[in-house]
C-alpha cells in the first residue's frame, strides 16, 4: 500500500473529512487531497511526524514496507558500534520522508551518500575505507 492510500485508509478510519483532517495538521484541504491522491507529498519531516501523531501510528507506518532478508545472528556490538547503528537508525528514519516521493537534488543526494558512508565507516572501525 502506497504512503497516499494508507492516508485515506488512516482518515476514514479515524472518520474524519479532508478538511477536519487539514485543519488539525496545519495545512490547507487542496494540500491535504493532494497527499491522499498521490500528487503531493509533503516537504519536510516535521510533517510526516504530525501525520503519523494526528492518525496515532508510527512514521514508518506510513510508508510502503520494505522486503527485507531474513534477520541474521549477528555478533555482539560494542558499545560506540551501538551508538552509531543507533545513529544510523535514526538517519533512515530522517530520511524516509524524502524519499516518499520527494526530491533530492544532485546535492543533497551527494551529501546524503556522504553521510551514510560515514556512518558505514564508523561502524566498522575494523576496516579500513578506501583510498
Amino acid at each position: 500500500m502506497e504512503f497516499h492510500e494508507k492516508l485515506l485508509m488512516l482518515r476514514r478510519k479515524k472518520g474524519v473529512t479532508q478538511q477536519e483532517a487539514a485543519d488539525a495538521l496545519g495545512v490547507s484541504r487542496p494540500t491535504y487531497g493532494g497527499y491522499e491522491s498521490g500528487k503531493r507529498h509533503p516537504q519536510r519531516n516535521a510533517m510526516y511526524q504530525r501525520l503519523a501523531d494526528y492518525f496515532g501510528v508510527a512514521v514508518d507506518e506510513l510508508f510502503p514496507a520494505a522486503v527485507t532478508a531474513p534477520q541474521m545472528e549477528k555478533p555482539p556490538v560494542t558499545a560506540a558500534q551501538s551508538d552509531h547503528a543507533v545513529i544510523a537508525h535514526h538517519l533512515a528514519g530522517e530520511l524516509a520522508g524524502l524519499f516518499a516521493g520527494g526530491k533530492l537534488s544532485d546535492e543533497d543526494k551527494e551529501a546524503v551518500m556522504r553521510s551514510l558512508e560515514r556512518a558505514y565507516w564508523l561502524s566498522h572501525p575494523d576496516e579500513k575505507p578506501p583510498v
